[in-house]
């Protein structure tokens, strides 16, 4: 056999090579697979063929405008949600669906309006439900279980994709037994199934991905939305007939992430969760399939690219040559693949086949000897969102201490918003709202490292740090509280400097609170999320929300108090927090520019507000001349002016 004969076959064996390793790296190594999947995301987000709006769903739209209506905003006003089923009823709907989570009690008269109005209704109808533990606890579960019928259930859930947390696929819902996905009360029909079986039509039992519907045209969206504000108004030929949706869509309630985020971090990209079920929805309706190519099309073109690396290796004009040549020939195929899919060419693989043409390349070169040794090493990452440098620190130290599986363990948790920020963003423009968020946050985060906290998220203008994770801090809720003094202290003086430029920024309210939950790495060994799940952290996260009835700025609760013997606070009250039904001592710490007999008059007045003593009334009334500026003094007041002489306070919203 000569050299030449060798050589050919050497180069259809490295082509059979290059094929195989191409196509299981992409397929089995994340990050490779992850990145596949970013650029058909690009592709999806960027140059998707316009399509006109949907004629089959309509959404009615829980805004800010329909909120701005009632005395409190959580859980959305059950007599709302009665009003608009029986609105869509009348107006002929052809099925209802109720993308809210109806997982606790409010007003009881609107409440059993409700359940009346579930129960009486002629038009199909399915409410959202979830029996997951992240989402709900065991009373809200039986809750909705009593309150839901099982025949109008639908999993709420999202599937997320493990590597990025983006939403890409439809969740069936159901449970699977015995190799068999079932339709169980804890575990119904997903959303998009439900309702298009409503419509009589069966859609798959497996997760399937989204084919994302386009938007018509800049100004208009993918599915006729109106605001649940004017849904009396609209005529019944907007409705009747259709499959109407209810959700929410707030800036930062049910928000999930989907591919379009790629480019836009509006209402397409960080999309309302109605939204996303919408897009299902009319995908099984009208038969469109993702734009993805089979499998046996990307295994072609994968033996192709191969194919081309080993001719041009075989044309023995040197490797600067066959790598201008491979660039063009990628770069000529991406720019193709990308433009044709707003042509209407389906979704082709663009990182794959570019992999087994730069494998056949280098392989050659390795068979023949052509030029240096390149060696190639693959991109691969862990983290591709921002942690702590506490979390990059332990693993580099032991990377086998930090583990996929969470672990229940004592924390403390700090919650920070500032008050009115939503009305400022719509006040700013773009450009001088971010550069007043950018420098706020990067002061905030700066404290938060200085005490070793850990930055879980933002959320917003908000942020949730972790104290006692990772790394443990047998101090945790001392250092908690210390943050968020310095905090406290630096969003005031930064208030203040934006407030003498003219920038209405709100106070900044701070919640710590101290409990078991469990904290990790939540995902797989290739895209972790770092993060706490509990009531712990619902608990933290509602006392930051309280602040805002007491007047105070930071409130934390009785389980951090207990741990910080060297610290000072004043107690505010028993609060009862929505949703709860034991009493939370809830305290402030007391800062170093606080006035000491303001601490000692106040400790006496709140001793005889908690027996119920009336001295209490003239203890307070003599507090409040020598300091009329407190916002405690000032909240007990009202309550003692309004006939409620006692420490213990039931919160009617969160």
């Amino acid at each position: 056999m000569n050299k030449a004969t060798r050589q050919i076959l050497a180069a259809i064996a490295i082509a059979f090579a290059a094929t195989f390793l191409s196509g299981s790296s992409v397929r089995f190594i994340a990050p490779l697979a992850n990145l596949e999947t970013k650029l058909a995301d690009i592709r999806v987000a960027a140059m998707q063929p316009a399509m006109p709006p949907s004629s089959d769903v309509v959404v009615i739209a829980i805004d800010e405008a329909t909120l701005a209506a009632f005395s409190y905003r959580s859980p959305v006003d059950r007599g709302l949600i009665a009003d608009l089923i029986e609105q869509l009823e009348d107006k002929g709907a052809a099925a209802i669906g109720v993308d809210i989570i109806v997982d606790q009690p409010t007003e009881a008269a609107k409440d059993e309006r409700l359940r009346k109005v579930i129960l009486s209704t002629r038009t199909p109808l399915a409410f959202s439900f979830s029996s997951a533990p992240n989402v709900v606890n065991a009373e809200q579960l039986a809750y909705m279980e009593a309150f839901v019928p099982e025949d109008k259930r639908a999993e709420a859930n999202l599937l997320t994709d493990p590597f990025d947390g983006l939403v890409r696929r439809i969740n069936p819902g159901g449970t699977v037994l015995n190799g068999r996905r079932v339709d169980t009360p804890q575990h119904p029909a997903g959303f998009v199934r439900k309702l298009v079986g409503m419509r009589g039509i069966k859609a798959p039992l497996v997760p399937v991905d989204i084919a994302w519907r386009a938007q018509p045209d800049a100004e208009n969206t993918p599915f006729p939305t109106f605001s649940a504000t004017y849904l009396q108004f609209l005529p019944p030929e907007l409705i009747k007939g259709k499959i109407v949706l209810i959700g929410a869509v707030l800036s930062i309630t049910d928000r999930h992430r989907t591919p379009l985020s790629i480019i836009d971090d509006g209402d397409r990209g960080n999309m309302p969760g109605v939204m996303v079920q919408a897009h299902g929805i009319t995908q099984i309706l009208e038969g469109r399939r993702p734009p993805t190519v089979p499998v046996s099309w990307t295994i072609g073109l994968l033996a192709l690219f191969a194919i081309i690396g080993t001719g041009l290796s075989l044309l023995r004009m040197g490797i600067v040559f066959n790598v201008g040549i491979s660039v063009v020939i990628t770069i000529v195929y991406w720019v193709g693949a990308i433009l044709g899919f707003g042509k209407g060419l389906p979704m082709l693989p663009l990182f794959g086949p570019t992999l087994s043409l730069f494998l056949a390349l280098w392989m050659m070169d390795l068979i023949i000897g052509r030029g240096e040794r390149k060696q190639r090493e693959f991109v691969q990452s862990t983290f591709s969102r921002y942690v702590s440098p506490a979390v990059v620190d332990q693993l580099i130290a032991d990377p086998s201490s930090v583990q996929v599986s969470g672990t229940k363990r004592d924390a403390t948790f700090i919650f920070t918003d500032i008050a009115g920020f939503t009305t400022l963003s719509e006040k700013l423009e773009a450009e001088e709202l971010s550069e007043v968020l950018n420098e706020y946050l990067d002061g905030a985060c700066e404290i938060i490292l200085k005490y070793t906290g850990t930055i879980d998220k933002f959320i917003g203008d908000a942020i949730m740090a972790i104290f006692n994770a990772p790394i443990p801090q047998a101090d945790h809720a001392e250092r908690g509280i210390r943050c968020a003094l310095e905090l406290d202290a630096y969003a005031e003086d930064f208030r203040k400097d934006c407030n003498a430029r003219d920038i209405p920024l709100g106070v900044t309210r701070i919640g710590i609170h101290s409990g078991l939950s469990i904290i990790g790495n939540f995902g797989s060994k290739s895209r972790m999320d770092f993060t706490a799940l509990g009531d712990t952290v619902n608990t933290a996260a509602r006392t930051e929300g309280v602040n805002k009835y007491f007047g105070t700025r930071v409130c934390c609760t009785q389980q951090v108090v207990d741990q910080c013997p060297d610290l000072e606070f004043r107690p505010i009250g028993d609060i009862v927090l929505k949703g709860k039904v034991e009493a939370t001592r809830l305290y402030t710490p007391v800062a170093a520019t606080d006035a000491p007999e303001l601490i000692a008059g106040y400790r006496r007045a709140y001793a005889l507000l908690e027996a119920s003593d009336p001295n209490a009334v003239d203890c307070l009334a003599s507090l409040s001349k020598d300091f009329p500026e407190d916002p405690i003094i000032r909240f007990h007041q009202d309550r003692i002016a309004l006939g409620l002489l006692s420490s213990r306070v039931v919160m009617d919203d969160k």
